[in-house]
């Protein structure tokens, strides 16, 4: 047995791969083979012995090993782990019967090897005999054990009779179900009836029985389906993929138009006559059976016409192809439904030329809307500003590129499309910054680009809540949809912004040089704007109504509001609290702050310049109220809280001492 089962290997390599590799015919077993059979019934009765001489010897250790445990009561904790460890090894096969064993299921794999080279044998035998018009149907029970032996091999390390048997498999599913396409014929769908329609049930039944090779058990939806759809495919062929007329590759519309007029017209059909083999699936799924199979009759063609596609052409079929599903959720709801249309788009070679085409067309475009002499013509936004026709069109196009594979399933397919739209409106954001870099602030044309940044701002946000695009961002990684190209627009924004409050802050500021370092001991106040400020604020008044007219409002709003608090803030710290009042000169700076908060009215309220309006307050008392709150709040903060509630006044206490403070005559 030992020196058997050192050569078993090296034998049925040798002798196995021999035979296999020539086989003609199944009776040809090698005749050492047979001898493995025949010592596996003389290993077996060795090793029964060999079991019972053990069992024996383990019988003795356990009586002993009781007789210890009884002598030693005292130390019962170290007798139980003596059990337990004696049992253990009692348990544990030595290695000689270890072997033992490892040699009958040696010879048990043989003899179970013997007996699946018999049944081949004999399968083949059957099939060659009942392989004809007459008897063909009889062949399915033993093709369908040949299926099942098939499919248990494949888990087995047998290579080389796993490749005869899986290869005599396939053979005869094709030849079977060549002969009962032929034999049954094809069903004219226009003489189904009452009379015809059981026999057609019956084939159907049978081919569903017929499971393709590896499957087995499995029923074949797919060439009952073939069966029943054979009368369409026939006349698809006929007219499509031969040399008529019809067969066009120019015109793919011509075959999408026919299929998507049989599935109208035989849809309810299909449902009335053959639902009944579908018992256990609702209407969308067997609706979505019915469109399936007019799809593998378009797959047949786009195989055979694709690869002689130029690349206008190739674009074209994707149109068709993209027109012919959103057509079809009239007919079926697309989540029941998986187009094997669809699946050839996302091939690795076809997915690459579609992408490469639709990124070099892209970009070709955004090239050429920016060259366009009418890029800036002006465009309304929808929400009341002017934005240049180049910003529509692009993000039209952009739009269309995802919208265009929305119809396809693959979550793949579509992160490739939206990687694309990102990369567009990121090189649309770098043609947009290096215009605003070129175009003067006076331009109109400065401000129609600054308001594209903001429609686009706008635009992402409403697409963040497509369904679309949140499934296929979260594939990509983002935490939003085009989360990350938002950002960086919104930073473009910021700079524009910061760039025209620069320039209005830095006119006005040069304008109110004087007015800065003005003396406010005056004799009298004056019935107009000081000179040295009118000029600043007629600047800010001016700049402001250009911007209004010019800018989105949103972008307006954070450009007013920026400047109002950083002037106020500096006529506060450069002139307020820099400068002696008289109550002349206070009444006048007061005049001249109530100009400027008034430039800003239109745009706001009142309130939004209390705190300066407060301190304005505060410095022009009348000497005898300074004077008494001055001591007040020397003697009483709590009395001067009061006449600062009194007056709605927003200053702390503190604050209004320091105002006090700089009035000369108190």
């Amino acid at each position: 047995i030992t020196n058997n089962l050192r050569c078993i290997d090296s034998i049925m390599n040798e002798e196995e791969a021999l035979y296999l590799d020539q086989l003609t015919s199944i009776s040809d077993v090698p005749a050492s083979l047979q001898h493995f059979h025949n010592d596996y019934e003389d290993a077996k009765a060795k090793l029964s012995v060999v079991a019972t001489d053990t069992a024996a010897v383990h019988r003795t250790h356990k009586t002993k090993l009781h007789k210890d445990i009884r002598e030693a009561r005292k130390y019962i904790r170290l007798g139980e782990d003596l059990v337990e460890s004696t049992d253990a090894v009692r348990q544990t096969p030595s290695e000689e019967l270890l072997g033992k064993l490892a040699a009958v299921d040696q010879f048990s794999k043989i003899a179970k090897y013997l007996d699946w080279v018999k049944f081949l044998n004999e399968a083949v035998n059957f099939l060659d005999k009942r392989q004809n018009k007459e008897s063909w149907k009889k062949c399915l029970p033993i093709y369908d054990e040949l299926n099942c032996y098939s499919s248990l091999v494949e888990d087995t390390a047998c290579a080389n009779l796993k490749r005869v048997m899986v290869a005599e498999c396939r053979k005869r599913y094709k030849i079977l179900t060549e002969m009962a396409l032929k034999s049954f014929g094809p069903v004219n769908w226009k003489n189904i009836n009452q009379e015809t329609i059981p026999g057609i049930l019956e084939n159907v039944k049978f081919l569903f029985k017929l499971s393709e090779p590896l499957c087995h058990g499995k029923p074949n939806l797919k060439l009952g389906l073939k069966y029943i759809f054979s009368h369409f495919e026939l006349q698809f062929k006929f007219h499509f993929m031969r040399k008529v007329k019809t067969n066009d590759i120019k015109k793919p519309e011509w075959y999408f138009t026919k299929l998507l007029s049989w599935i109208r017209e035989f849809k309810d059909k299909f449902q009335t006559h053959f639902g009944v083999l579908f018992e256990n699936e609702n209407n969308a799924t067997i609706t979505a059976l019915f469109v399936e199979h007019y799809c593998e009759f378009a797959v047949l063609k786009l195989n055979e016409d694709i690869p002689k596609l130029d690349d206008g052409l190739f674009t074209h079929y994707i149109d068709e192809v993209i027109k012919f599903h959103k057509e079809l959720k009239d007919h079926i709801p697309l989540s029941h439904f998986k187009s094997p249309i669809l699946n050839l788009f996302t091939e690795e070679k076809t997915l690459n030329r579609w992408l490469q085409l639709e990124t070099i067309s892209s970009f070709k475009f955004l090239t050429n809307v920016e060259a366009d002499e009418h890029c800036f013509e002006e465009r309304e936004s929808g929400s009341g500003y002017p934005i240049p026709s180049m910003c529509v069109r692009v993000l039209t196009s952009v739009k269309a590129v995802g919208e265009r594979v929305k119809v396809f399933p693959s979550l793949a397919l579509n992160n490739s499309f939206y990687s694309l739209q990102c990369d567009l409106l990121k090189e649309f954001m770098i043609h947009l910054s290096d215009k605003l870099q070129k175009l003067d602030h006076k331009d109109p044309k400065f401000y129609l680009v600054v308001n594209s940044v903001v429609y686009i701002l706008a635009i992402l946000e409403e697409w963040s809540y497509d369904q679309h695009y949140i499934k296929v961002s979260k594939f990509e990684g983002d935490k939003a949809p085009f989360s990350h190209i938002s950002d960086s627009y919104e930073l473009l924004q910021q700079d524009v912004q910061d760039s025209l409050e620069s320039s209005i802050s830095s006119k006005v500021n040069s304008l109110l040089s004087g007015y800065f370092k003005k003396n406010w001991m005056l004799p009298n106040k004056l019935d107009t704007i000081t000179p040295s400020c009118s000029a600043g604020l007629m600047e800010l008044q001016q700049s402001l109504a250009s911007l209004s007219a010019s800018l989105a409002p949103d972008n307006f709003l954070n450009i007013w509001s920026n400047l109002a608090s950083s002037l106020q803030l500096t006529f506060t710290n450069k002139i307020l609290f820099k400068s002696q009042f008289n109550i002349a000169g206070a009444q006048q700076f007061k005049f001249d702050m109530q100009a400027f908060c008034g430039i800003f009215y239109e745009y706001c309220s009142p309130s939004y310049f209390a705190r300066l309006n407060s301190n304005l307050e505060v410095l022009t008392l009348p000497c005898e109220t300074a004077r008494l709150w001055k001591g007040e709040g020397t003697t009483s903060l709590d009395n001067l809280t009061d006449l600062l509630q009194e007056r709605n006044i927003v200053l702390p206490t503190s604050d209004v001492l320091k105002i006090l403070k700089l009035r000369s005559d108190i």
